[in-house]
């Protein structure tokens, strides 16, 4: 039986291959990928919309942001439930056949890298190109950037844990809880006062830290002259709550190393999930 023996790749030749078979299962979802972009240009103009005309607040405001941030985390989160949701008896066919369970995740992660930035960066243009906020874009788009990593982190964990048809529902209660309720202003304020809360809050409320970067850079760039005394009211607000957090690199350069260490974390805990979830089914 000698003769059957065969020499199964190292790690480095078989992410090679994976990335190339993942390339081209990319290149054949072409079709599947134009409602979800269509999806994310028809919110990112809802919103626009609703921020510029509909119901109008100041550009330094982080409330319109709140839903706009929390919109694309939870549809790139969806989205990105496919890439360990779906074949998943083929995926346990092939581990115990010898196929790299770190090459697959590094494989599948790399190339849906690729959709997780088109689509960050089309919601991002339309909602920017009609809304007008007055900042550059680039400091518009770095906490969009960084919510999307961290968002499809959560698709990814997901993904890994229930089983294909529960995803969308589990997803999206994650992030609507996360991302939605926990990072409102009003309720933000009452968690960061220490305790065990506010930790929960750090490591898993997303948009509270992206809201809090597009805060900084409207700070930073808009020269406000408030006279409102509503306005003054909002505005010291909203800076004693964003600038609150401090990890030791500046109230208002947490934020990104936060978003970092929430979306880093979800890969570390998506792969763990991956590698040990359903062993029992492989084949």
């Amino acid at each position: 039986m000698t003769g059957l023996d065969r020499q199964v790749p190292g790690l480095c030749r078989q992410t090679q291959i994976l990335l190339v078979r993942r390339m081209v299962q990319w290149w054949r979802m072409s079709e599947q990928r134009v409602p979800f972009l269509g999806a994310l240009i028809v919110a990112a103009l809802f919103f626009a919309c609703l921020d510029r005309w509909w119901v109008p607040l100041a550009l330094w405001s982080v409330r319109p942001l709140l839903f706009t941030h929390t919109t694309l985390a939870l549809l790139l989160s969806i989205f990105c439930l496919h890439v360990f949701g779906s074949n998943q008896p083929l995926f346990w066919r092939e581990r115990q056949r010898g196929i790299s369970v770190l090459g697959t995740f590094i494989a599948r992660v790399l190339i849906n890298a690729l959709d997780v930035i088109l689509q960050t960066f089309v919601f991002t243009t339309v909602y920017f190109i009609v809304r007008q906020p007055r900042i550059p874009y680039a400091h518009w788009m770095w906490p969009m950037i960084l919510t999307a990593f961290a968002a499809a982190g959560w698709g990814y964990l997901v993904s890994t844990l229930v089983p294909e048809r529960h995803g969308p529902f589990m997803v999206t209660l994650v992030v609507f809880v996360t991302c939605g309720l926990i990072a409102n202003p009003d309720k933000l304020d009452k968690f960061l006062h220490g305790g065990f809360m506010e930790y929960v809050v750090d490591l898993t409320s997303i948009t509270s830290w992206s809201n809090a970067m597009s805060f900084c850079r409207a700070k930073e760039t808009l020269h406000l002259h408030l006279t409102d005394p509503v306005d003054i009211a909002e505005y010291a607000f909203q800076e004693d709550l964003y600038t609150r957090r401090d990890w030791g690199f500046g109230p208002c350069s947490t934020p990104p190393y936060a978003i970092t260490l929430i979306g880093v974390l979800l890969l570390l805990a998506s792969f763990t999930g991956l590698w040990f979830r359903n062993r029992d089914k492989h084949v």
